[in-house]
């Protein structure tokens, strides 16, 4: 199983939500299609061509959980 997939595994299943780093967020973003977008000191915006757009704040090891919600909705296929 690939990285990729151990991390959409563990997003679906929801049971952790604050373990996520903000790297794992992004490189889930990343290959979902999102791209970056210019944001304002820690906080990075991604944008997706079908106009889905998420900001996420980079502060500390972790993403707090209310983002990992988000992007989860985002993500649902």
């Amino acid at each position: 199983m690939s990285k990729r997939e151990k991390l959409l595994k563990k997003l679906i299943g929801g049971q952790n939500d604050a373990s996520f780093t903000f790297d794992e967020v992004e490189l889930l973003l990343l290959q979902a299609g999102f791209v970056p977008q210019g944001g304002k000191g820690s906080h990075h915006g991604f944008r997706h061509e079908d106009g889905r757009k998420v900001v996420i704040p980079h502060h500390g090891k972790t993403v707090k959980p209310a983002y990992i919600r988000n992007v989860r909705n985002l993500l649902k296929p």
